[in-house]
């Protein structure tokens, strides 16, 4: 596997993999992903298969806190364990002691077992946080470094 970076994908690429990856569409429209590249908190690492980049993972870095505003492999790429090397090798890229924030659905349960192996801890639900359809989020929190969780 390979790993591109913020600067190596474009908005598009972001808002393709995301359109197919999320059950109801992508969560952002192409312009949010074009904002969010321009960001200079912004991060991303894209994971690369055969030569074609199959997923992401972005958020914002801000204060020794990430915010992790997506996570998406391709359907046909999905069970192959791509986003735990990916969420793995970009964890890597930032000091112990970050704090690693996200939301997940609280009906994702492939998602929440991805992120319990990696140590994350659901510490609050917030209601109604999605739509299409309306559902809560289960919010978790992780401080690096990853504790290793089988």
């Amino acid at each position: 596997m390979n790993f591109l970076y913020k600067h190596d994908m474009t908005a598009a690429q972001l808002y393709r993999i995301a359109d197919d990856a999320y059950a109801n569409g992508s969560p952002w429209q192409l312009k949010t992903f074009q904002q969010d590249l321009a960001n200079e908190y912004s991060h991303y690492v894209g994971i690369v298969d055969h030569n074609q980049l199959v997923g992401f993972a972005g958020g914002i870095y801000l204060d020794d806190t990430l915010d992790v505003s997506n996570v998406a492999i391709l359907k046909t790429q999905q069970g192959k364990h791509l986003g735990e090397i990916l969420l793995r090798a970009w964890f890597d890229e930032f000091s112990d002691g970050t704090k690693v924030l996200l939301e997940v659905r609280a009906s994702n349960q492939a998602a929440q077992h991805l992120y319990q192996r990696l140590g994350f801890k659901t510490y609050r639900k917030r209601k109604a946080y999605y739509s299409r359809p309306v559902e809560d989020a289960d919010l978790m929190m992780l401080e690096l470094p990853i504790q290793v969780k089988e």
